[in-house]
């Protein structure tokens, strides 16, 4: 008992003159006190250092009792801060992969409700998760954020290819887990230096399928009549047939002659009207017969029902794809290449490119060039004129006699 009070009492020296060395408002080491059941205070296991960030007093365990390597720490903790760093290492260690996908689902929930899909649980109940949520989850459970590293996501791209998924497809998995880092760092949850380096794998290439404006009217001729409307819609717009579904009535002007298109329907959340003029004149004709229905402003305006078994069946009939009824499995044109159609009809009938991308929604020149067919054309036109070049007969000029 004696050898323990004398240990602790120079144990409590060495702390004070740790302490001594450090100005006011430097920080402080020290033990902190909390009440056991019989009401007694009982000092913590570890030393801890405090001093203030931003007029916040933080407490910072050492894990140590030595007040030297307690010292240490605190001026290194120091340092990090006057260095622009807004958390210490003790406190990002805490943030694990979980408080990742939180933060990343509720700037889905606000920002980027499509991204998101409900599924039932295995007790009956409703959850919200993201495409390929479950290999993330699988792969890095529980795991703090300091630990989440390049190597861990190289050893990520491993695992999935060989459970067989494609490069494009990790490369949208590691996305979600790319922009939860981001936002965590914009939350304040951790620091710029604790987001890895993320080198994402090869996207897919961009699909080659179109159809022609002529191939296009026999597709619509045998569909039904009710499919029609939306058909037509998708092909002269290039709108995605996600955000065609979620088109209601009130998003249609009253003379049914413009579809505006709010942000919460786009992909790139960029809002665009769309005129229904010049071959989409038929749509409004259409809106204008189902308008004396009196629908709600929340009716959905287009009919998508069995749109998807109603195109594999008709694009198989017509040669535009193949389609397994037993096997349910569809190869060929898709309905996504509307889009690319769009984009190259635009280009063939002369329409500038600012407003080509007007029409069909995209943001960067990037993305509308991987769904612009380029037209060959002007490169046939010039070999043309290289072959009827005929090169003009050269006189040759009489040399003169030199000079005497």
């Amino acid at each position: 008992m004696f050898f323990t009070a004398v240990s602790e009492s120079v144990h409590a020296t060495q702390i004070s003159a740790v302490n001594e060395r450090l100005k006011k408002g430097e920080g402080w080491i020290g033990n902190r006190y909390s009440k056991n059941d019989a009401g007694e205070k009982v000092p913590s296991k570890f030393l801890y250092f405090a001093f203030y960030q931003g007029g916040v007093q933080k407490f910072v365990n050492t894990k140590t009792n030595d007040p030297e390597a307690a010292y240490r720490q605190l001026l290194e903790a120091r340092g990090l801060v006057e260095q622009g760093q807004r958390l210490l290492p003790s406190e990002v260690g805490r943030v694990r992969y979980e408080d990742l996908k939180r933060i990343l689902l509720d700037y889905y929930r606000t920002d980027r409700p499509a991204s998101l899909y409900h599924r039932k649980t295995e007790n009956g109940g409703i959850e919200e998760c993201f495409l390929g949520m479950d290999k993330l989850d699988t792969f890095f459970k529980r795991l703090p954020v300091t630990e989440i590293r390049v190597q861990k996501i190289k050893a990520y791209i491993q695992w999935r290819r060989k459970e067989g998924d494609a490069d494009a497809t990790i490369r949208r998995q590691r996305g979600h887990l790319r922009l939860a880092f981001n936002r965590a760092f914009k939350e304040e949850e951790i620091n710029r230096n604790d987001v890895p380096p993320f080198e994402l794998p090869k996207d897919s290439d961009p699909r080659e399928g179109f159809i022609e404006p002529d191939t296009f009217e026999t597709l619509r001729n045998a569909f039904p009549e009710h499919l029609r409307p939306a058909l037509t819609f998708l092909y002269y717009t290039g709108v995605r047939i996600g955000a065609a579904q979620k088109i209601t009535w009130s998003m249609v002007s009253n003379d049914n002659t413009e579809i505006e298109m709010p942000r919460r329907v786009i992909k790139n959340k960029t809002p665009h009207n769309v005129p229904l003029v010049g071959p989409l004149s038929a749509v409004a004709d259409e809106l204008q017969k189902l308008r004396k229905g009196f629908p709600k402003p929340t009716d959905k305006v287009f009919c998508f029902r069995n749109f998807r078994f109603t195109w594999n069946k008709v694009c198989d009939k017509l040669g535009l794809g193949k389609f397994d009824k037993k096997l349910r499995h569809y190869e060929g044109l898709k309905p996504h290449d509307f889009r690319r159609s769009c984009a190259r009809n635009l280009t063939l009938a002369g329409v500038d490119r600012r407003t080509a991308m007007k029409i069909t929604g995209h943001k960067t020149e990037h993305i509308f060039e991987r769904y612009n067919i380029k037209v060959n054309d002007d490169v046939k036109a010039a070999l043309i004129k290289v072959g009827q070049f005929k090169p003009a007969s050269v006189t040759p000029i009489a040399e003169k006699p030199a000079a005497r």
